[in-house]
């Protein structure tokens, strides 16, 4: 497996051929001096940008129109003098100069119009090239002419996918007759723009490794949370040596997307990396620099998970580092320096697996159910993975299936092996229906008969003594669509629905939003069938539109019930705290993370102030007695006492970041 340094740069170069004086001011003494002084051990280096422009005298492609050294090979021979990693950086799918020479390879979108961001050669922006054309030969003789100039240790393979929807180019359309693929249909002409980029990526894997066995791989805007594993990345393993999140929070992604990401890839068994970007905003945000705070955030965050760091940037076209920039790295990538003894080689212990809600859908990055179980997982501690419908499901103590999961008979029957094995379900939603059939796939176990949509939407929970803990004495808004159930016999009624006077039409309404509550019906909403727990609500979808801490509540007296002893136990950390458990060797390592994100601005959540948390206690369940609990990297003793399995901690003070570990326990 690749070793990856902790300490990791991105940066982009992507130049007009309208801008001159390109890399007239690089100084390779200075560019490593930078690098250095930041604390920066892996720097991706530039082959070739989305204008189509390569930044070394290539004999294949094109080089820069003003560019008159090669810029490359003076980068890498620099970093590796000064024994920093460079990784190579090359794009696929964005040509600007190809796009616009070779009228052959471009992708026609499904619509017959010019795919990609831009959308119109009359806009600014990237479009689109085919990876079924000739463009294909053309990418990968540029990347055999790399491998053969340059000691290359690594290619981060840029945009391999066919961004905005598949192509039916003059190229592809003929494939698709020999093939059998109708292009009017969109499922099938999905599956083939997938086995095109898949084929892609196998003939340019096989390339690299022909001439460099061991570089680093790694294809970029691939990876995608994906309830199929046929259809998601895991049938793509072979082509990748390590998974690289790149996931901007001033960007579309947003904070939820690397939290999600990374507990699903954590699954895979490759080494993660976390790329995060030194802008205010997103890539090409030349005069943003991210608050201090937030890069710090974000970095820890990675750690947290056991993944490098990456922090994206882009260099000027005259090719000069930002002073500015890389002291902002700096600050951050000392910090890192101190921690990352006690990330490599940890692994995550999760109690909870959650298999994804997301099917199919290629442009969506995340969707409500898996985002509503991130919040409320993540708020209530509990330590989770997210899974695939092809994950081995015995290390879970607890199995999740949010609101939307599809279950076919090969799943049910895994199921059913788990639960007959010890295992635990919690099920909510629509998860496990068959719409066609209107029945549950494993009503056995949920204990429960599908009799339709619900009849009231908003309803009202009614809640039983077990899942109201905690709560008001109060019935609880369900603002979504529920489905009506009976009980099987033998499973427990948990709660039941509260009906409102009438649904809301244009007929007849009641006040501003929706009819208050008329009567609890007889009608259960929650049951309880021996180890499995079915809510006939979609909680987590809820909770991710909503945030109701009623929904939170309630999904955790459901785990309540189901996992009586969580790894983390009893604590006054706030709901805005992060804690992370992984097993480092014999120790067991506890990441507590407190950074507050705000939003400002009309899309963009910031990160500006670290707030302390003071006199933390919480307790983390341990396999046996610990020999000693420090807090590091301060190496300083932590108060602490054993008590039923638990180490209950003592933490004075957690300025942002706190790692502890826990010596001898695991």
């Amino acid at each position: 497996m690749i070793a990856l340094p902790f300490r990791q740069v991105h940066l982009d170069f992507h130049t007009s051929p309208d801008i001159p004086g390109v890399g007239a001011d690089f100084d390779p003494r200075e560019f490593v001096a930078t690098l250095q002084a930041a604390r920066v051990n892996s720097i991706t280096v530039f082959a070739k940008c989305h204008h189509g422009y390569s930044y070394y005298p290539t004999q294949v492609g094109t080089p820069h129109p003003h560019l008159t050294r090669d810029l490359l090979g003076e980068m890498i021979e620099a970093c590796h003098a000064a024994g920093i990693r460079a990784p190579v950086y090359t794009t696929v799918t964005w040509d600007e100069l190809a796009w616009a020479t070779h009228p052959e390879w471009r992708q026609v979108s499904a619509s017959g119009g010019t795919a990609g961001p831009a959308g119109s050669p009359l806009r600014p922006g990237w479009k689109n090239l085919c990876m079924n054309t000739g463009y294909a030969d053309y990418v990968i003789a540029q990347i055999e002419e790399l491998l053969g100039r340059y000691e290359v240790d690594g290619l981060f393979i840029d945009i391999t996918r066919y961004v905005g929807g598949p192509c039916i180019c003059a190229t592809c359309l003929p494939q698709m007759l020999e093939r059998g693929v109708d292009p009017e249909d969109p499922e099938q002409l999905a599956r083939f723009a997938l086995e095109s980029e898949r084929r892609f990526m196998r003939r340019c894997t096989a390339a690299i490794r022909a001439i460099r066995p061991d570089a680093g791989i790694f294809y970029n805007s691939r990876l995608r949370v994906e309830g199929d594993p046929e259809l998601g990345n895991r049938a793509e393993l072979d082509d990748f040596t390590h998974l690289e999140i790149e996931s901007l929070p001033g960007g579309f992604w947003g904070y939820d997307h690397f939290p999600l990401y990374a507990r699903y890839f954590e699954t895979f068994g490759r080494p993660l990396v976390a790329m995060m970007g030194r802008f205010h905003t997103t890539w090409g945000d030349f005069g943003g620099l991210r608050n201090r705070a937030a890069l710090e955030f974000e970095c820890f965050q990675a750690l947290a998970h056991g993944a490098v760091c990456s922090i994206g940037d882009q260099l000027h076209p005259r090719g000069r580092l930002d002073a500015a920039v890389y002291r902002r790295i700096g600050e951050v990538y000392a910090e890192v320096e101190r921690r990352e003894a006690h990330v490599a080689g940890s692994v995550s212990l999760p109690d909870i697996g959650v298999i994804t809600a997301k099917g199919g859908v290629r442009e969506s990055l995340t969707v409500p159910a898996d985002i509503g179980a991130l919040h409320a997982l993540e708020q209530l501690k509990h330590q989770f993975h997210v899974l695939d419908k092809g994950c081995d499901l015995s290390p879970y103590r607890v199995v999740v299936l949010p609101d939307a999961v599809s279950v076919d008979a090969a799943l049910a029957q895994r199921l059913r092996d788990y639960v007959a094995g010890g295992g635990r379900l919690l099920v909510t939603g629509s998860s496990g229906l068959d719409q066609a059939a209107g029945a549950f796939v494993i009503g056995d176990l949920l204990g429960a008969r599908y009799v339709g949509p619900a009849p009231f939407a908003p309803d009202y929970l009614a809640l039983g003594p077990e899942l109201a803990r905690g709560l008001e004495e109060f019935d609880f808004v369900c603002e979504q669509p529920g489905l009506q159930i009976e009980a099987l016999p033998g499973a427990e009624v948990l709660a039941r629905s509260g009906e409102p006077y009438f649904n809301r039409t244009w007929r007849h309404f009641c006040s501003h939003q929706y009819t208050p509550l008329e009567r609890v019906s007889d009608q259960p909403a929650a049951l309880r069938n021996g180890n499995v727990i079915y809510i006939a609500r979609p909680l987590f979808s809820e909770y991710a539109e909503t945030a109701r801490r009623a929904h939170r509540e309630v999904i955790g007296n459901a785990l309540r019930l189901l996992l009586p002893q969580p790894r983390v136990g009893e604590h006054n950390l706030p709901t805005t705290a992060i804690v992370t458990v992984r097993r480092q060797g014999g120790d067991l390592v506890v990441h507590l993370l407190h950074y507050v994100h705000q939003r400002r601005g009309r899309h963009l959540d910031i990160i500006e102030d670290v707030l302390p948390l003071h006199d933390v206690e919480v307790s983390v369940r341990a396999e046996r007695r610990p020999s000693e609990v420090r807090l590091v990297p301060e190496d300083a003793p932590a108060d602490w006492e054993w008590r039923d399995g638990y180490v209950r901690l003592r933490v004075p003070r957690v300025q942002g970041y706190q790692i502890v570990r826990i010596a001898g326990a695991a």
